[in-house]
């Protein structure tokens, strides 16, 4: 006889996206954050929240009935750092695809904002000052180089593909895309650098991706190009790239991702000429909650038979 799954969300979750859950499986939920949730971790099933709130050392003791974890954000870095759960027959799925549309969007205003010059006509306007803006450009005819050619690199070269650019694209096994005019493999990627008057950076955090872009990397680059990270802080030297801009190796930079969050006020990324700084935010979507569940969602009607799931991540493989 099938058991009663007992689901406990670390994010507030509407009645209408409980009703959902509860349509798609035998289930009860609640609602609650990690500290007040505490009384309940004995009797947990499955388990719902960002990898940021998953502290493993602490729940895997706790919650000895636990069979699967879904975590709202893609990565999954924090929970893979303990060597116990990795091993576990847990299961564990993410929302990998949820984030290409926002992310998309907020890189392709990142090279228009740049490219453009809207920031310093915006530093103009603060200055009251009606002046002719340095060198505005045309991303139309330009090359991007997407590293990384998952959901939200395909998302990103769809995008800039429209804007009339050229992308070319570093995965690790070259498969057929539909948006990208050259595929390398990862063997490759300093070709692929070469090539770009765009970088965006789209990778999973592993040991093969940490502080991928470091000085050897930016060398790589031309000097005209602008570089972009909306993956993990820790795939960039961020010493190395605020050597590249501050020496002019490259032209510029956007951060949408840090190797330390918050962002500390002493950071000498905030004085660097030429970088732009966002919060974390390239995924942000007042959809993003209800495009988690709806994977969510799918995955438990089918998880008893755990056969045909969605976003499984490879514990050993990282993604």
């Amino acid at each position: 006889m099938q058991m009663t799954l007992q689901i406990l969300s670390f994010i507030q979750l509407s009645d209408s996206q409980k009703d959902l859950i509860r349509k798609s499986g035998d289930c009860h939920i609640n609602c609650l954050r990690p500290k007040e949730a505490a009384v309940h971790y004995g009797q947990i099933d499955v388990l719902l929240g960002y990898d940021a709130q998953m502290d493993m050392d602490a729940f895997l003791p706790q919650m000895p009935n636990l069979k699967w974890i879904h975590t709202y954000s893609a990565g999954v870095e924090r929970l893979l750092a303990n060597e116990n759960f990795r091993r576990s027959d847990i299961l564990l799925t993410n929302s990998r695809g949820i984030h290409g549309i926002p992310m998309a969007e907020h890189i392709l205003g990142t090279m228009l904002s740049f490219s453009r010059c809207l920031i310093e006509a915006w530093e103009n306007q603060k200055a009251h000052q009606w002046k002719r803006l340095t060198a505005p450009d045309e991303l139309y005819g330009k090359t991007a180089a997407v590293v990384g050619l998952g959901s939200i690199g395909r998302e990103v070269s769809k995008h800039l593909k429209n804007v009339g650019m050229r992308v070319v694209a570093v995965k690790r096994k070259k498969t057929t895309e539909p948006f990208v005019d050259e595929l390398f493999d990862t063997e490759h990627l300093g070709e692929a650098l070469s090539k770009a008057d765009y970088v965006i950076v789209a990778l999973p955090l592993t040991p093969q991706t940490h502080q991928l872009f470091d000085s050897r990397a930016f060398n790589m680059m031309k000097e005209t190009a602008f570089f972009i990270n909306v993956s993990r802080g820790d795939v960039v030297n961020e010493d190395d790239l605020v050597d590249a801009l501050s020496s002019k190796r490259i032209r510029g930079a956007s951060l949408d991702v840090f190797a330390e969050e918050p962002l500390p006020e002493d950071s000498p990324l905030w004085d660097v000429e030429n970088l732009y700084i966002t919060p974390h935010h390239s995924s942000i979507s007042p959809m993003y909650l209800d495009r988690s569940l709806k994977i969510f969602r799918n995955n438990l009607q089918i998880f008893p038979q755990r056969i045909g799931m969605l976003n499984v991540v490879d514990k050993m493989r990282g993604y």
